[in-house]
């Protein structure tokens, strides 16, 4: 509970510094965490702030999940690397909300092994990948200059939280 009281009062000083929001020649990078094409998905951005109101830089995520039957187990992993562009629509000290395109590139892989006495039991796999557009949109809330905590909707996370700090 101690430590619970230390962060709190730690994030709401950091939420009192003046924070100087989403600016041009800024780095930004940080971790992600949200529901994807499948399920929970774990990544990271980075954008660097090419111009007043427009950044861009990559993304990446991934999705994977194991399931055991009885009959036997089944596998998946989705990975997607991706380069983005982002228009910040009204750059402020705190909040920064944007919209953008992603440029991905999908990796997704699965396998299956039958359990012994079922058809095949030694299982196979697959593989595909292919190059996808999307849009995104979210917002920054920056707590402090160099700290910022983001929420985004779109391609390749439907829905993510992260934070992100400069560099």
């Amino acid at each position: 509970m101690k430590r619970i009281a230390i962060v709190l009062s730690l994030l709401a000083l950091a939420s009192l510094a003046p924070a100087t929001g989403y600016r041009e020649n800024a780095n930004m990078i940080g971790p992600l965490v949200g529901f994807g094409y499948h399920d929970l998905m774990l990544g990271g951005q980075f954008e660097h702030g090419f111009h007043k109101n427009i950044g861009g830089g990559a993304l990446v995520g991934w999705s994977g999940e194991s399931y055991d039957y009885y009959y036997g187990d089944v596998s998946y992993s989705f990975i997607v690397l991706g380069g983005q562009a982002n228009w910040h629509f009204m750059p402020a000290d705190k909040v920064d909300p944007f919209a953008g395109l992603v440029l991905g590139y999908e990796l997704v892989s699965g396998s299956w092994h039958w359990a012994p006495g079922y058809d095949n039991w030694h299982g196979a796999s697959t593989s595909n990948s292919r190059i996808v557009l999307g849009i995104s949109a979210g917002c920054n809330y920056f707590f402090n200059p160099r700290t910022s905590g983001t929420c985004r909707i779109g391609y390749p996370y439907y829905l993510s939280l992260g934070v992100s700090f400069a560099i």
